[in-house]
């Protein structure tokens, strides 16, 4: 399922965050949103996701104008992982996976939907963890159960904001593998917001740096990772060497400029 954003206007009261954005994601693409804090990539996943609406601009789930789009009918089409979850007191991990479920209710409730729930609890790792109780859980747990959540949707689109944040080294690769994973499971098209440029440049097969409210740079990591972008977009100087093991690049950062 594609993505497809033309002239993405959005600003904060006076401030503008976004100024002619655009942006195609092809169905089954691993795309990751770069960027200095504040430039907007998380303001452009809400906006996809339908969380926050444009000043200007027009967006489409698979050729379907957004803004005509329910609520219902979005979470049909994507799935979010936001970057942390409200707290409720006692929830369990298997009564939280089954509100993915929300969208495709129909008159029996979720009665006959335990088949999928038990299968996104496999496909994100946490089947063992389906009755602790949510507060319980380590870092990594949560968000591997928040992807359970998002696989649970059945969705074709997976946005995630940011989802190694808070984790440590070994908890945010696990996630990222287990995200690539069920892109290939699922045939999901993923669109990301990651700080680390290292990371997207070895999940990613494509990237998108944004800068001034627009996309500076479009590519595939090697094409977009370059001493220019860390210094016009994220204001260091640095290197960039290929890592020999997964053939992509790495960046190797000098000072600030």
């Amino acid at each position: 399922m594609s993505v497809v954003v033309q002239d993405l206007h959005f600003s904060y009261g006076p401030r503008p965050i976004l100024a002619g954005a655009d942006l195609t994601v092809e169905p089954g693409e691993f795309v990751a949103l770069v960027g200095v804090n504040g430039c907007g990539k998380s303001t452009l996943l809400r906006l996809i996701a339908g969380l926050l609406k444009p000043t200007s601009g027009r967006i489409a789930l698979d050729g379907a104008d957004l803004a005509s789009l329910s609520r219902r009918e979005v979470a049909r089409r994507l799935a979010v992982l936001h970057q942390s979850l409200p707290p409720v007191p006692g929830l369990t991990v298997r009564q939280l996976v089954r509100q993915g479920r929300y969208p495709h209710r129909g008159p029996l409730g979720l009665l006959w939907d335990s088949d999928t729930m038990d299968e996104a609890l496999e496909l994100a790792g946490v089947a063992h963890l389906a009755d602790r109780v949510l507060d319980t859980l380590s870092g990594g747990e949560r968000q591997r159960v928040r992807l359970a959540l998002a696989v649970a949707q059945n969705t074709r689109i997976l946005l995630l904001d940011e989802p190694t944040a808070h984790l440590d080294i070994r908890h945010q690769l696990e996630v990222l593998e287990l995200v690539r994973s069920l892109r290939a499971a699922r045939g999901l098209t993923v669109v990301t917001v990651l700080h680390e440029l290292d990371h997207a440049a070895r999940f990613a097969e494509r990237i998108v740096a944004l800068h001034q409210g627009r996309v500076w740079a479009d590519g595939e990591p090697e094409d977009v990772i370059t001493p220019e972008l860390l210094a016009e977009v994220f204001g260091v100087a640095g290197r960039v060497v290929v890592d020999e093991l997964h053939g992509a690049p790495r960046c190797l950062l000098d000072a600030a400029i």
